[in-house]
């Protein structure tokens, strides 16, 4: 064989720049409605907001410029500080509450049992009633006169008078907390069955022929395998509980005395009640940084796990 024929060869087979940057022109031509999408209800929507919390913009008027006067009356509004004491504490402790219940739930769905098919439909059932029925029904089970759970303490006899659930400072968040609890629970046991159901039953086998408890297998073969799942989970939700509006509107409207109020109701009441937008805007945008530090720092762990840098 002659060398003209060999140098002939890679010349035949290859293929041109042009050739190999035809995929990668493909791709960005197939993202392209994405992009759109995103630009148009997501990015264009938020930059908007942002740019509102530095004017004094209202309902009717586009206003002006004003810098961070907005950002500094909210420091000075006691309001301000007691919405984002409730915010913390509603979203920390119900998802805290939501990952522990919902760990040990999908625990127990994924073991035999009668009637398990039944037991699981049941316990997706209040992620499948929408944010404003559900809180609907909890306003009229916590009634202080009428309610359902004030009747059945006063009937067993548990109680003498009725409790102020909705009414009473001290436990009006604890009341908001159990309807958010109740409401966001599904979708952890939902998440957490999907990603236990993907774990080799091998792995378990061999744990327990090595002698682990059932402790032991939990924690070092059932944990480190959904961990990813545990983690978007947790971001979604605390995303989700923290913008518990619809609960806390129905039950409590942020009161009595603002002493329920977390960030998304006190920037309605801003924004839409006394028709200040840029300072409803301002409410939102101040926590801004902590959510995109979340995902920011979830989305890198979770790539680092899987190895791309």
């Amino acid at each position: 064989m002659s060398t003209t024929g060999l140098a002939a060869v890679p010349a035949a087979t290859g293929r041109s720049p042009a050739k190999r940057d035809h995929p990668a022109r493909q791709a960005w031509l197939f993202l392209l409605p994405l992009l759109a999408v995103l630009l148009g209800l997501a990015a264009y929507p938020l930059a908007d907001g942002i740019w509102t919390s530095f004017t004094n913009r209202a309902v009717g008027r586009p206003g002006g410029f004003i810098g961070l006067a907005n950002f500094v009356r909210l420091l000075h509004d006691p309001v301000f500080g007691i919405a984002v004491v409730n915010s913390i504490f509603l979203t920390f402790g119900a998802v805290g509450t939501k990952l522990v219940l919902g760990l040990a739930a999908s625990v127990l769905l994924m073991q035999n049992f009668p009637l398990r098919n039944l037991v699981r439909a049941l316990a997706f059932l209040p992620w499948a009633v929408p944010g404003l029925v559900a809180a609907l029904g909890w306003r009229w089970l916590l009634d202080e006169q009428s309610g359902a759970v004030n009747a059945w303490l006063l009937a067993s006899g548990l109680f003498d008078q009725p409790v102020d659930w909705l009414s009473d400072p001290r436990i009006g968040m604890f009341s908001i907390g159990l309807a958010t609890v109740w409401q966001g629970l599904p979708f952890y046991i939902m998440m957490f069955l999907g990603g236990m159901m993907t774990i080799p039953p091998e792995l378990h086998e061999a744990a327990a022929i090595d002698g682990a408890s059932s402790w032991a297998r939990f924690r070092h073969v059932t944990l480190p395998s959904i961990a990813d799942v545990v983690a978007i989970t947790v971001m979604l939700s605390t995303i989700w509980t923290f913008n518990s509006f619809n609960t806390v509107y129905v039950l409590t409207n942020g009161g009595p005395a603002n002493r329920t109020q977390i960030l998304p109701t006190l920037a309605y009441q801003y924004g839409l009640q006394r028709s200040e937008l840029g300072q409803g805007a301002a409410v939102i945008v101040f926590v801004l940084p902590f959510f995109v530090g979340l995902i920011v720092l979830l989305t890198r762990r979770m790539l680092r796990d899987k190895g791309v840098r």
